[in-house]
């Protein structure tokens, strides 16, 4: 792919020509990647992380290169920063499923928790890895941190699972290609040799479809003989239960087609066998449906006569970050829209900045909006109808895999093809204008127990931390850019920090 169709991408999505100056060497080690689990814990209306592990594992599938995400996409979004130098070294956005389940009905009447795990390349020092998640005016906001101290003792190298690992296609070395681990559901010891030739399979359907097809040669695919004990999937509206490595079930939020697992630890337990930049998880089951979650997991079944054009559908939410573009009355998955601000999706719009999308591609003249007549069958415009919903949401042509499994569209082309060039061992020389310098003052890890660090703009002055009462409990002179203070006589709570003009909140546990 020719590095100007890139740049001419990058700048469609409003990014800032910057080179990227993260050191891979500098701050990771060259071979394994670190993940950490939580789970995700709330309602409709707000939610928390618990904090459960740090694991090292042995595998790490991304760009030694690319390491700061060049793409404003995802419902959430890891940040990864240096502790000694408050540098970012690493981000990567990602939607995960408890993000959907926030919009149902359930979610107004109950609390949740759902397992939520991030990877990244293993840092060689200190590191905060922090979770971010986007508000409703479309801006992440950081929620959780917690300090990767690598001498911790309870930092686990245990691997749960050890599996043999199949080459279905293998091009070239895992940082420089976009690595897809192919996992089993549902299929027994006995059915291994039937999903070596389903992961086959799903390899010719990634050669039948365009643009995956000219790109076959930039991606892997390697799939884990994981055996389940019981052949097939949970359907939960037919009463059928069986025991499979993943606990995959139809009926996601009473949708018979939503195919998803909340079990999310053990679908990264067995992935670890392999290096990955997605996971596809192929289901033993001739139903029809699947499910894909942005740089979180794809999923379909495998003996279903319209699989081949779910999967590519599937593939194009979980590696591409694709929204649906049909309407669907009714679904709950319309909350997730804002029309007063424009998704994160690059393949909708709310015309709100209709320039940041695929402006570039409307031909001059076209109306904008389009009409859905044949007169424009052909044509690069927006076209009402998207995202669940009929009216205030608009999609770039009439027809579209991810509206109604049509060859991809021109603006879900070039993403997927953007998307592929980043994974690559080249330099996307464009750092998005969305990732803003950190903040003159930041408190981390939050929530906190021992101690917190307090990041500075600039050495000098006073912290004063304050009760929820008005009261201030302790006040610490700050000699550093980084300062360290120890909060364990705290009672638990929440509290403010105020230094140099500037209030933060955190949690003492």
């Amino acid at each position: 792919m020719k590095k100007t169709f890139v740049l001419l991408f990058v700048i469609a999505f409003s990014l800032l020509s910057r080179a990227q100056s993260i050191n891979f060497s500098q701050y990771f080690y060259n071979e394994g990647s670190l993940r950490m689990d939580v789970f995700q814990c709330g309602d409709a209306d707000s939610s928390h992380y618990v904090f459960e592990r740090f694991i090292i594992e042995p595998y790490f599938g991304g760009s030694k290169v690319n390491l700061i995400d060049p793409f404003n996409f995802g419902t959430n979004r890891v940040k990864v920063i240096d502790a000694q130098t408050n540098t970012i070294i690493y981000t990567r956005g990602y939607k995960p499923l408890f993000r959907e389940w926030q919009t149902t009905n359930e979610a107004t009447n109950m609390e949740r928790c759902y397992e939520e795990s991030v990877s990244l390349p293993r840092p060689i020092n200190a590191a905060y890895v922090i979770l971010e998640i986007r508000n409703v005016n479309g801006a992440f906001e950081e929620v959780f941190s917690k300090l990767y101290e690598p001498e911790e003792m309870f930092n686990s190298t245990e691997q749960r699972y050890v599996f043999p690992v199949q080459n279905i296609l293998v091009n070239g070395m895992p940082d420089s290609k976009v690595d897809v681990v192919i996992l089993p559901e549902g299929y027994t010891a006995a059915e291994m040799s039937q999903f070596q030739q389903d992961c086959q399979n799903l390899v010719n359907v990634f050669s039948q479809h365009e643009p995956f097809a000219s790109h076959l040669n930039d991606f892997n695919f390697r799939a884990v003989l994981a055996p389940s004990e019981e052949s097939g999937v949970d359907i939960p509206g037919t009463h059928t239960w069986v025991r499979t490595i993943l606990n995959s079930h139809f009926y996601t939020f009473y949708i018979d087609r939503y195919c998803t697992t909340r079990d999310f630890f053990s679908v990264k337990d067995v992935a670890a066998n392999a290096p990955y930049d997605q996971i596809y998880i192929l289901v033993n089951s001739s139903q029809y449906g699947g499910g894909g979650l942005y740089n979180f997991y794809s999923m379909s079944t495998a003996g279903n006569m319209s699989s081949s054009s779910v999967i590519v559908h599937e593939f194009g939410h979980a590696f591409a970050g694709l929204g649906d573009e049909y309407a669907e009355e009714g679904s709950p998955l319309s909350a997730l829209f804002n029309l007063n601000v424009e998704p994160w999706q690059p393949n909708l719009t709310t015309l709100v900045d209709f320039g940041s999308k695929w402006a570039d591609l409307v031909t001059p003249g076209t109306p904008i909006p389009t009409p859905n007549s044949s007169q424009y069958g052909n044509t690069v415009g927006a076209f009402e109808g998207g995202g669940y919903l009929a009216t205030g949401i608009y999609r770039p042509q009439i027809h579209c895999m991810m509206r109604d499994y049509y060859p991809f569209c021109a603006v879900c082309n070039r993403t997927i093809e953007a998307v592929i060039e980043a994974h690559s061992d080249s330099l996307v020389t464009a750092t998005p204008a969305y990732l803003q310098p950190e903040t003159s003052l930041s408190v981390r890890p939050n929530p906190a127990t021992a101690f917190i660090d307090v990041f500075v703009g600039q050495e000098g002055g006073q912290a004063e931390i304050i009760d929820m009462n008005g009261n201030t409990v302790m006040s610490v002179l700050l000699n550093n850019k980084v300062n360290r203070i120890g909060i364990g006589d705290l009672p638990r709570g929440m509290y403010l920090l105020r230094a140099n003009g500037e209030t933060r909140k955190f949690v003492k546990q």
